[in-house]
């Protein structure tokens, strides 16, 4: 397992500086670069046997991926584009949101701040309700690293619906972080579905923050990827909000699933809900981590948590680690 790029830092720095992006996007990735330099590879091991095996991890296998635009939907009530276009259209609004879900980076984090090379930008202005889903479709290529800002203003209501699937069956990497902003008294219904190659190794961050009155309804599906880490964080973070996790997996073969789902009460009255189903088959291991916080000054406020999984074999194997964190007495 090699934690170096084979490209040197001289071809990424030109890169950068040759892309058409603003100065402050620039600067991201530079400090990114040195970020990634300087840190360890995270631990995939929760406990004496709960581990996963990162050996597909191999960073000089990684290429310098090139600019890729999405082919986006259109709809005339909310603006859909490449996050590529929305950095130049809506400077102001990518800048404002683009890893402020995040207090810090880990060594996959500042590696997807650099290499960033397509994304999807949405905002949903105020008072506008969309009856009709929004359909995503992305194709994977050997290296993409894709970024999604989703912005739900006050008072709208819209449901979005992601495929990922894979254009060829060689080796690849994929890492995506969608950070999404939902306002008050506004619901999101955000589904992704993933089918990617057995031969990919990939990395997923969905981040959500939800204010007052607001709700976002998760459907995550994992299906695809050799070595996949996923990872969902809601944070109610206004009085009255709420979420809802699906979360749905399906293993064979020889894959390794880590999935997350963690659910931050951070206001009062607030309510969660998170059920974690799937199946395994054959060599193939997942492990669950769930996590229900409480905080404490989230008074009267309610979380559930439930894991469910089946064996379809004898040589299939999962590690279950439900959490309850409850920092008040109501």
């Amino acid at each position: 397992m090699s934690q170096n790029l084979e490209f040197t830092e001289k071809e990424i720095v030109s890169d950068i500086q040759e892309c058409e992006e603003p100065h402050w996007m620039k600067e991201k990735r530079l400090d990114a670069l040195e970020l990634f330099n300087s840190s360890s590879l995270p631990e995939f091991r929760y406990g004496i046997t709960i581990n996963i095996n990162p050996s597909e991890i191999n960073f000089s296998e990684i290429k310098l991926p090139e600019k890729k635009l999405i082919e986006l939907p259109k709809n005339k009530d909310i603006i859909i584009e490449n996050l590529s276009v929305a950095l130049i259209n809506h400077e102001d609004l990518v800048k404002k949101h683009f890893l402020s879900s995040f207090s810090t980076l880990g060594k996959f984090e500042a590696l997807h701040t650099l290499l960033w090379n397509k994304g999807i930008f949405i905002y949903v202005p105020k008072n506008t309700i969309i009856k009709q889903p929004i359909k995503l479709k992305d194709l994977n290529d050997n290296f993409e690293f894709q970024h999604n800002i989703i912005i739900v203003d006050e008072n709208s209501s819209v449901s979005i619906f992601e495929e990922e699937s894979s254009n060829n069956d060689e080796k690849s990497y994929k890492t995506k972080v969608t950070e999404i902003f939902v306002d008050n008294n506004s619901n999101l219904n955000y589904g992704n579905f993933q089918n990617l190659s057995q031969n990919t190794v990939t990395f997923s961050t969905k981040r959500a923050i939800v204010n007052q009155n607001a709700s976002i309804n998760w459907i995550d599906f994992c299906l695809g990827g050799k070595l996949t880490k996923s990872e969902i964080i809601t944070k109610l973070e206004k009085e009255g909000s709420n979420t809802k996790v699906y979360n749905l997996f399906f293993t064979n073969n020889n894959q390794q699933f880590d999935l997350s789902s963690s659910i931050y009460h951070n206001a009062k009255h607030t309510k969660s809900d998170m059920a974690i189903k799937g199946a395994l088959d054959n060599k193939s291991k997942v492990i669950i981590n769930g996590l229900v916080k409480i905080a404490e000054k989230a008074v009267n406020s309610n979380g559930y948590q439930k894991q469910d999984a089946l064996l379809l074999s004898q040589e299939a194997e999962i590690d279950p680690i439900p959490n309850l964190e409850i920092d008040n007495n109501e």
